[in-house]
């Protein structure tokens, strides 16, 4: 009878000692969001220099223009979501980097998801863009490949609406899964844009452009 006492006592021991350390970790995760949600501060965009602000708004109508066109598409027609305007979204400031999120939405037709952002440095200038788009796993596409193509015209718009080549841009995409590359980076005009491909097979892929001035 005392063995068996012993034997429940030593697990209890050990279930409150795993419940001092679930606490602690629970504890440990709290303060761990609690410095990060410290780390993020809201930005008006009313405080964004007015030179950047009237360059995304152009932008913001150059992108709608463009998502009318593949609506309008006789042959063709695509519904894309629009950018909505005015805009008015925060900047959010975390680690010195300024981002601003002008479109976030679900795929109309397939499954997928895509954020649009325009980046800020500390000054409140315009640094570039960025868009990041889930869709279906590569081993679930069609060879059309149309359960992917509203993430890539939405990248297309991009690149139309701040004035860049469209064949470069798919030269220079189809060049990085040719050569299966993670990231593949090539110049047009003023800027820098960069292929972030690591995980396109789960259908998941971000670009950004990045001014050069």
């Amino acid at each position: 009878m005392k063995k068996v006492l012993l034997v429940l006592l030593a697990i209890m021991l050990v279930g409150c000692s795993g419940e001092g350390t679930e606490k602690n970790k629970e504890e440990n995760v709290k303060k761990e969001e609690i410095v990060k949600e410290e780390k993020v501060v809201p930005v008006k965009y009313e405080e964004v220099d007015p030179e950047s602000k009237a360059t995304v708004e152009k932008f913001v109508k150059k992108y709608n223009v463009r998502v009318d066109v593949y609506k309008q598409d006789t042959e063709e027609p695509i519904e894309l979501e629009k950018i909505p305007e005015p805009i008015t979204s925060e900047l959010n400031k975390e680690e010195n980097i300024l981002s601003q999120i002008l479109l976030e939405t679900d795929f109309k037709k397939y499954k997928g998801h895509y954020k649009i952002v325009a980046k800020y440095n500390e000054d409140k200038k315009l640094v570039g863009y960025n868009i990041s788009v889930e869709g279906s796993p590569i081993n679930e596409v069609s060879e059309e490949g149309d359960e992917w193509e509203e993430g890539l015209l939405a990248a297309m718009s991009i690149i139309d609406a701040i004035g860049l080549n469209l064949d470069k841009n798919e030269v220079e995409f189809d060049k990085a899964i040719d050569e299966e590359k993670d990231t593949h980076t090539y110049t047009d005009s003023n800027y820098n844009v960069t292929f972030l491909l690591a995980d396109l097979d789960l259908g998941t892929y971000e670009i950004n452009y990045d001014l050069t001035n």
